[in-house]
């Protein structure tokens, strides 16, 4: 739709392109508007199917498509060949190919856009009511002109708006009219509209819908912009003062929106039409982003193209030479006439033609489809997918999927990100009284780190509303039955019945009939805010309900304490809206006792700056408990307000309104006006309480964050929380944790403190990493504090020193930022430290971190589809993330580096055969293929195979990365770029050039003399052994791809013996074209010979071992001596699917059987204590020993207690299922935790105990073991799990795990080096009852 913008601004001609500095027209002047200002029809699409047209489907296609320097390339390749006697392959061997990849993007492109025609045909043929030459006409809406009357109803094109327009009539009452504008930003909740007020006063008619045409006057407005949220107009009706009004966003209704509840029709006014209209505005293109991979592969086709220039430039030096030789022999054909110099030159041109093919021609094409087939996976993967709210994944681009697994820096959104932006409220205060029991997901792992436990003390079975989860006795319906509140019956009932009257009253909350669960009417609240919906709903279920608003009126309904309602109306004056700068919102009402109020509630930040100067001790201490109190809600992870109200001087009011209405009015910065005036009554505020409300987290975000960070990913989360919420809400997702170094800057310091902290800690940063290199570090900083850093004006210095520092952090919080700053963030993380960023958030207000970031993921969240529609990738909730990066995004990755490597690899072989023949035909420029069989190489030999490689192949099983007990480790591969650099990319290209002298040495020493076609006499030397090196270099690349293949599916196997069958029949078809078809006399009848001598099948054989023989050696030696992390992963899962291995393995496992393949040591977090009851019966023949588990990872399932065992170890633990002795009792004790341990332990002598431990579904994992002579003492009374218990000592040793011997029977246990054999004795890991167990976990 970015196109269509710039073709709809050529629709209308340069009178319609003017620039407009501001908008004056007059009301339904339809002959003057019509030809002034451009007309209503869209046009989203690129190109035009008219020839004459410059916008004509071919000519812009072309030109777009030769935007790409490869295909510019090879179109001088193609026009070089077409010069006579310059090509040695003919004449169309790159044109054809290269029109062939011009012409599948062109029917691509061409298709897409027609769709886009069909849709703009569809929209531009609807129809609307238009008031004109006096009357109501049917017109479509491409026909609608500025200034006209409109009448849009429900019934007609879903109520949807074709213009901008201004509201001049609803069939509401009051002329309220609901607003559903999902179209326009995604938000599902209904927006509330009011139609245009003007001043009383003024003597012209107002808008009736029967007489429109008495409607006139002008309008003066702002020049078309795309801002969707702001609009300053002015009405005239008339030459008096009075007939003037301001036109307000209220008053507004955008393209894309419609009509919502109980709206069914209304009037208005067109403003913007066609491509000025502010939806239009707002579809631009999108900033182009180049994927890293793509970058670094451009870098590449240059050193390529350096080195085909620089063998062109050797073959031409040797043609010069040899021509210079040649003139002195007289048998030389036309030897006098021969000029070195200038055949040279012309060479040069020749042996362009010759390796133009270095740079493979099928490059883009194949990567794109690999990617639009990978975008496809992607959006149809059901693991992704979101049930709850119909969400799938949408990749709303397919040129950054291997970015996706690249990436390093993951910079998130906090509310509706992380949190589910579902509000529930849990507590206020009123005065010096905190209110609300219960507990939060931050505030419990808040508690766990001190070592505390919190446990929700709301009683059971109290009945828990939608929105809803507060309880306190003081104030709930301890009934239930929804009639008296305990509140009514408290001191100062007054005040808490004032402080729910003004949630009920502050805010912009828009009503709609409902049902409840049990089917019965109720009022339902949406809102801009779900903050704002929570607090309405909080207020209602505490007896103080929101019944209506109009423009002038605030009804709401009170319960009184003998169970009855009143309803009250506050008189609405004004309502001061609340915006990201200011922080607040505040309304100005008559009580009704005829008391003018103002109500605020905002940030505390905001609240107390206002508030007026303590009045009493009283005053003064409720706001140090008010303070003490949001300290409190905030460490929860509660999002809290401060209430707050002002009683207004009836002057003081008088004296401010004209100004508040002339700011209303102004044309050209009424924001900021009407901003300055609301601080000129915003003050001198009295505090009545706060809110606090719980926006939980999603599910899967601990685990999701956790997993991410061992696979080595930094997480930043972005949030305009207090530091002490952001703090807790990091340690609650695992984004924090204990053993972290956590760096924290002072609030409010100076630049020079900031400056001085910053290099500060980025030296202890360095020195931490240099001493332990797995020691995780985290930072938390403040908005202010960022300023000083990412601002323009900041030093370079500080933003040195910060990168410097945050690239050792592995978790980094923001706190109090604005959405600006989130992009100032991205951009300098980004651009200063040259790695994959990633930015992922819901609202519109994360869209700049979205489109700053490589890769910009949108949540299709309650705050509406602005991020989703701005992101290259959209899922419906963060825990998706995991599978994207570490599943789809890794698999992208590998599969597109495997296509890219190979794409070069095979044309570097093949082309390089070229030059070693060029050695020895004195640099003629002959070639040693047909020239179709080299046009026919990159299309039907070698396409299909690394197509089916790029989509299908699978390295590892998806489960392997995507659990903390498997191997998210895995994708460093992609993170590091160790896959594809210029190291990698030029191994390609050596591997290429040792195996292209092969492919033609090898044949040239035994085919170097061919048979002789007895049907014509012609000796085929050259041909037999160019057929023959052209089928070795077939099944070489083919081999090779098959090297580098991991998973076979039928379609890889399909493809792959399809395509060398291709070869065959292409040699046997195009063999015997001739002289039918005049193509191929060369190889005419070639095939005859080549197939049935032994020769060129033994030469192709020999070809194909030797050339990959290195290939076989190398990953023989890498898996076997050198082995990686991921060769071992795919060992075992072998082992599993053969069926050798029994159980499935686990990182616990990997890290005793082979530590040395793991990329870096995890982490061991400092455990906390947790006591636990001693077991009822200990064993009677061995006293328990204290048992103190070894502070590793907790064994994952199955766990195996073994220690350099290697494959022979794990064969055997998988063969053998292993039951204790039957003639002893076994005690089971079973840990209360959530990982179900179980301890058993026996030994050889009574006086020493092997301790053992597993975690089991079944059956436990016995093992009988020895005494080890080379155990290390431990401390007395402690014994971790694997250690050797001396009984007759207390003392505990560790033992040697190779004495372990695992059995299959009780009958045939074995007890290595023993001479003699004693009953083994069990005892319970336990506790006694003096010495309770004390477990780490």
């Amino acid at each position: 739709g970015g196109g269509g913008v710039m073709n709809e601004k050529l629709l209308g001609g340069s009178k319609k392109n003017h620039v407009e500095a501001e908008r004056a027209f007059t009301v339904q002047n339809y002959e003057v508007n019509h030809k002034q200002y451009c007309g209503n029809e869209i046009q989203t699409s690129k190109y035009s199917f008219i020839p004459l047209s410059p916008r004509f489907v071919l000519w812009k296609n072309l030109w777009e498509q030769f935007h790409r320097y490869a295909n510019c390339y090879f179109l001088v390749v193609a026009t070089l060949q077409m010069i006579p006697g310059l090509s040695p392959t003919g004449k169309f061997t790159t044109l054809i190919p290269l029109s062939n990849v011009l012409f599948v993007t062109f029917l691509k492109d061409a298709y897409e856009d027609y769709k886009r025609h069909k849709r703009d045909r569809e929209v531009n043929n609807q129809t609307v009511k238009a008031f004109r030459n006096k009357q109501w006409q049917e017109i479509k809406w491409a026909d609608i002109a500025v200034g006209e009357i409109l009448e849009i109803s429900r019934d007609v094109s879903s109520g949807e708006f074709p213009a901008d327009l201004i509201l001049l009539w609803s069939s509401e009452d009051q002329g309220l009219c609901h607003v559903e504008t999902s179209n326009l930003d995604g938000e599902t909740n209904l927006k509330l509209k009011k139609t245009h007020f003007e001043n009383p006063k003024s003597r012209a008619p107002v808008f009736d819908p029967n007489r429109p045409d008495a409607y006139t006057g002008s309008l003066s407005c702002e020049a078309p912009n795309k801002d969707l949220y702001k609009f300053e107009g002015k009405l005239v009706r008339g030459d008096r003062p009075e007939d003037i009004s301001a036109v307000n966003f209220d008053s507004i209704l955008l393209r894309g929106a419609k009509l919502g509840g109980s709206t069914k029709r209304v009037m208005g006014m067109v403003v913007y039409t066609g491509v000025q209209s502010k939806l239009m505005m707002n579809q631009q293109d999108s900033r182009h982003k180049i994927s890293n991979l793509e970058a670094m592969t451009n870098k590449q086709i240059i050193l390529i193209l350096l080195m085909q220039v620089s063998l062109c430039s050797v073959s031409a030096v040797g043609l010069g030479l040899s021509t210079s030789d040649f003139a002195d022999h007289w048998y030389y054909i036309d030897s006098a006439h021969l000029s070195p110099g200038l055949t040279a030159l012309l060479g040069v041109g020749t042996f362009i033609i010759l390796f133009n093919n270095l740079i493979p021609i099928s490059l883009y094409v194949t990567m794109e489809t690999v990617k639009i087939i990978q975008a496809q996976l992607m959006n149809s993967d059901l693991s992704i997918y979101h049930v709850e709210s119909d969400t799938p994944c949408e990749a709303r681009t397919s040129s950054l999927n291997e970015e996706l697994g690249q990436v390093q820096f993951i910079f998130s959104d906090k509310t509706g990100t992380l949190t589910c932006n579902i509000m529930d409220f849990l507590k206020f205060s009123v005065g010096t009284t905190a209110y609300g029991t219960g507990t939060t997901e931050i505030g419990r792992a808040a508690a766990l780190r001190e070592g505390k436990v919190l446990v929700d003390d709301r009683p059971k079975g109290i009945k828990l509303q939608k929105g809803f989860y507060f309880y306190d006795e003081r104030i709930s319906d301890v009934v239930g039955d929804g009639r008296r509140w305990n509140w009514m019956t408290q001191s100062n009932t007054a005040d808490i019945a004032h402080f729910l009257k003004v949630l009920a009253v502050c805010h912009t909350v828009v009503t709609e009939e409902g049902k409840d669960a049990d089917g019965m009417p109720t009022l339902e609240y949406t809102a801009a805010s779900p903050d704002e919906a929570c607090l309405v709903a909080g207020a209602k279920f505490l007896g103080i309900q929101f019944i209506t608003r109009d423009a002038t009126d605030v009804t709401i309904s009170v319960k009184q304490p003998d169970g009855s309602t009143v309803d009250e109306k506050w008189k609405l004056y004004e309502v001061l809206e609340f915006n990201s700068d200011r922080k607040r919102m505040s309304v100005i009402v008559r009580d009704p006792k005829g008391v003018l109020r103002l109500l605020c509630k905002g940030a505390d930040s905001v609240i107390f700056e206002r508030l007026r100067p303590e009045q009493n001790e009283h005053e003064m201490q409720m706001r140090k408990t008010t303070v003490s109190t949001l300290e409190r809600f905030a460490a929860e992870g509660l999002r809290t307000l401060c209430i707050a109200q002002v009683l207004l001087d009836e002057r003081e009011y008088a004296d401010w309104s004209p100004k508040y209405k002339a700011a209303q009015e102004a044309v050209g910065g009424r924001e900021q006006k009407v901003a300055e005036v609301g601080e000129m009554i915003e003050k001198n505020l009295e505090l009545i309480g706060t809110t606090a409300i719980e926006d939980k987290l999603q599910d899967g975000v601990p685990a999701t964050i956790e997993l991410l960070r061992t696979a080595g990913l930094n997480v930043w989360v972005l949030t305009g929380d207090k530091q002490e919420t952001a703090i807790n809400i990091g340690f609650a997702c695992s984004l924090l944790h204990n053993a972290m170094h956590l760096f924290k800057f002072e609030e409010g310091a100076t630049t020079e403190k900031v400056s001085y902290d910053l290099a500060n800690f980025m030296r202890e940063a360095e020195s931490m990493a240099h001493k332990d290199p797995d020691k995780d570090l985290g930072v938390v900083i403040q908005g202010a504090t960022l300023l000083d850093i990412t601002a323009d004006e900041a030093s370079q210095t500080n933003k040195d020193n910060f990168l410097a520092f945050t690239k050792h952090c592995k978790a980094v919080i923001c706190c109090r930022v604005t959405p600006g700053q989130k992009a100032e963030v991205v951009r300098i993380v980004k651009e200063g430290l040259g790695k994959v960023t990633l930015s992922i958030g819901d609202g519109a207000n994360d869209v700049a971190m979205i489109t700053e970031a490589h890769v910009g993921i949108g949540i299709s969240g309650l705050e509406g589809l602005q991020a989703a529609r701005a992101s290259d990738y959209s899922i419906g909730q963060f825990r998706f993330l995991q599978q994207l990066l570490l599943v789809h995004g890794r698999w992208s990755y590998k599969r597109v580096v495997k296509v890219i490597l190979y794409s070069f690899y095979k044309n570097i072989l093949l082309y390089l055969t070229q030059f070693w023949f060029c050695l020895y035909n004195s640099f003629t420029g002959q070639s040693l293929y047909d020239r179709w069989a080299l046009a026919s190489f990159n299309v039907l030999f070698t396409a299909l195979p690394i197509v089916a490689v790029g989509v299908f192949d699978r390295d590892i099983e998806p489960h392997r990365i995507l659990s903390l007990d498997q191997f998210p480790e895995l994708y460093d591969d992609g993170r590091l770029s160790t896959l594809f650099n210029t190291k990698v990319f030029w191994g390609f290209t050596v591997t290429a050039v040792f195996q292209s002298m092969v492919c033609y040495f090898v044949p040239m020493l035994i085919l170097s003399s061919g048979p002789v076609d007895p049907s014509t006499g012609r000796n085929l030397g050259m041909f037999w052994m160019g057929g023959t090196a052209y089928t070795a270099v077939v099944w070489v690349v083919t081999g090779k791809l098959g090297l580098e293949t991991r998973s076979w599916t039928w379609i890889n196997h399909l493809v792959t013996w399809g395509s060398v069958s291709m070869w065959y029949v292409f040699l046997v078809v195009y063999g015997s074209m001739w002289p039918t078809l005049r193509i191929g006399q060369d190889w005419y009848g070639l095939w005859k010979f080549m197939l049935k001598d032994p020769q060129h099948w033994l030469t192709w054989i020999i070809i194909v071992v030797v050339a990959l023989f290195r290939d076989v050696v190398w990953k023989f030696y890498n898996r076997t001596f050198n082995p990686r992390l991921l060769h071992k992963v795919q060992d075992w899962e072998a082992l599993r699917r053969s069926g050798v291995l029994k159980e499935d393995f686990n990182y616990a496992l990997m890290e005793r059987e082979y530590p040395y393949v793991l990329p870096r040591q995890r982490l061991k977090e400092k455990p906390i204590q947790q006591k636990f009851s001693p077991p009822e019966e200990p064993h009677p023949h061995q006293p328990t020993p204290i048992i103190k588990p070894s502070n590793r990872p907790p064994l994952e399932e199955p766990s195996y207690v073994l220690n350099g065992g290697g494959a022979g170890s794990m064969r055997e633990m998988s063969q053998q299922h292993l039951q204790p002795p039957p003639s002893q009792p076994v005690v089971h004790h079973h840990y209360p935790s959530a990982r179900r341990h179980t301890g058993y332990a026996f030994s050889q002598s009574p006086n020493q105990v092997e301790v053992m431990a597993s975690k089991f579904r079944e059956t436990p994992v016995w093992a009988s073991a020895r005494p080890s002579r080379r155990a290390k003492e431990a401390t007395p009374g402690q014994v971790s799990i694997g250690s050797v218990v001396d009984n007759s000592t207390g003392s505990a040793r560790k033992p040697s795990h190779k004495s372990l011997s695992y059995n299959e029977r009780p009958r045939q246990q074995s007890y290595l080096s023993q001479s003699s054999h004693q009953q083994p004795h069990y005892v319970q890991l336990g506790s006694t009852q003096s010495n309770p167990l004390s477990f780490e976990r």
